[in-house]
């Protein structure tokens, strides 16, 4: 049995699912459940591993990139909103992570990803390590994760999007991650395809129901 350690970052996960949902012609977000699927193929695909539950374990983390509503007070449809989105990930497997210095008007990159990372001796435990991100203040995790000789997988987004100030704008995934993974799996090949173009495509949203994420801010 094999083992991935997968970790999300819901900035990045914010971000492109806001896309989708508000900018795109599709008008739905990301499936937070469909990410573990998309891994498993992406890692059978590049590492001709199989990737069926009988053979490969995988951990999954996700890192929000909002305080827990739990230690400080947010507007009360907020805070449903949030914890909703947590039951979610757990429902999906996840173990969630709130940002530790976050709070309701700044939101950015969850800064524990990388500290609980070292933190955890058990790096050599697992066969692949994969992150979806487009952030470069990671890139020492993709280092650090290297020098023990774990392979890496990086999942990221381009594409062309509204900033914060309304105003087209181009969201690139760091080139600094991308030369430091093992693999990159660029996302939007999969996402921006027409209906049936690839057999993920439809899965890796939220057609019927989604979970709101809180906070509808747009970040460019």
């Amino acid at each position: 049995m094999r083992k991935a350690y997968f970790c999300i970052d819901g900035f990045t996960f914010k971000r492109i699912s806001d896309f989708y949902k508000y900018e795109h012609k599709r008008r739905s977000r990301l499936s937070v459940a469909a990410m573990e699927t998309f891994l498993r193929y992406e890692i059978e695909r590049r590492f001709e591993w199989k990737s069926g539950i009988d053979h490969l374990e995988v951990e999954k983390h996700f890192y929000l990139p909002y305080d827990n509503p739990r230690r400080i007070r947010y507007r009360m449809e907020v805070e449903k909103a949030i914890l909703k989105f947590e039951r979610a990930l757990e429902d999906s497997g996840y173990d969630t992570h709130y940002a530790r210095y976050g709070n309701n008007f700044t939101i950015k990159p969850n800064e524990n990803i990388y500290a609980e990372w070292l933190i955890a001796k058990q790096i050599r435990k697992y066969d692949v390590f994969a992150i979806f991100t487009t952030q470069g203040q990671y890139l020492r995790l993709l280092q650090q994760t290297m020098l023990c000789e774990v392979p890496t997988i990086l999942i990221g987004w381009d594409g062309a999007c509204v900033n914060s100030s309304g105003e087209a704008s181009f969201w690139k995934t760091d080139k600094a991650l991308i030369g430091n993974a093992s693999t990159y799996c660029p996302l939007e090949r999969i996402l921006n395809l027409p209906n049936a173009g690839h057999p993920f495509t439809d899965i890796m949203f939220e057609r019927i129901s989604c979970p709101k994420y809180p906070l509808n801010q747009r970040y460019g």
